[in-house]
């Protein structure tokens, strides 16, 4: 699909007049765009897939759900439509800056505050991605259960049925919640970001801090953390002032492996082998019969 095209399906599904239609860094499975009205600038993506318009619509209700509760800031969702072979999602487009002293504080305390907002179950009211896989959040009233069965074995199985892992490297699923269930506080709901790496929050101009790209579900906000973690870890500052909302629990480290578990089975789905050392270490560190 050309420039031209795009631009075109762009003005049609969302009434626009649009001066440029110029390329978006970042991004690995859309295509992302910056949009210039004669009065507005936007931030298109593109996804061209057969799922693209349901992953884009689970984006949304992502940013939405984060949006309503108000402990950090997210790009308004403008809309959300079809285009030729997938759809697009057209947000406000948010200028990034260098940060200011105090930014990733405020994210810090920010996600604490949001993972205080609650459900009666684990989960969501619908499945959707993570990253371009599909992510089950079937409801449940135990985190254990959810954890193993929601996320934990849909990537083991997975990873089983592309050849990157043999049978004897998946653990059993009972025993996996049973040695889940010994490192496990009282865990409440929390609405979670789902994918909180560094590439998926950004600063804005005037210092505030964004959560963009979400999959969120109701989960343990310690799997936020986990991920934040994964890829060499956010500002101490932003731990810091984290655990001044959300004090740290005992077994915290332990359970950080756990849930960064789950984000290298996807990884090993999505990017092959590179990974597989590193799930095979964590499995074996927790699952050993």
């Amino acid at each position: 699909m050309t420039v031209n095209d795009l631009k075109g399906q762009l003005e049609e599904a969302f009434d626009l007049r649009i001066e440029r239609l110029s390329r978006a860094t970042g991004g690995d499975i859309a295509d992302s765009y910056l949009v210039k009205t004669t009065s507005q600038h936007f931030f298109a993506k593109f996804m061209v897939h057969s799922k693209g318009l349901d992953m884009l619509k689970a984006e949304a209700e992502g940013l939405q759900a984060i949006q309503k509760i108000q402990a950090l800031k997210v790009p308004t969702v403008i809309g959300c439509a079809p285009v030729d072979s997938g759809g697009c999602l057209l947000l406000e487009y948010i200028p990034a800056g260098p940060g200011i002293e105090g930014s990733f504080e405020a994210l810090g305390r920010g996600l604490a505050q949001m993972h205080q907002e609650t459900a009666d179950h684990f989960g969501w009211y619908r499945s959707n991605y993570i990253g371009s896989l599909p992510q089950e959040n079937t409801p449940h009233l135990s985190w254990v259960d959810f954890y193993v069965q929601c996320r934990l074995m849909p990537q083991y199985t997975l990873a089983l049925n592309k050849g990157l892992l043999v049978p004897e490297e998946v653990p059993d699923a009972q025993l996996m919640t049973s040695k889940v269930s010994r490192l496990m506080p009282e865990v409440k709901p929390a609405l979670l970001h789902g994918d909180l790496w560094s590439g998926n929050y950004l600063i804005s101009t005037d210092g505030s801090p964004y959560l963009i790209d979400p999959s969120v579900y109701f989960g343990h906000g310690e799997v936020d953390l986990a991920m934040s973690l994964l890829f060499g870890g956010f500002p101490s500052r932003f731990y810091s002032a984290y655990f001044e909302v959300a004090p740290k629990l005992e077994g915290f480290e332990a359970r950080i492996a756990l849930y960064q578990l789950y984000y290298l089975l996807v990884h090993l789905n999505l990017f092959g082998r590179a990974y597989y050392s590193r799930v095979l270490e964590i499995g074996s560190r927790f699952f050993r019969a």
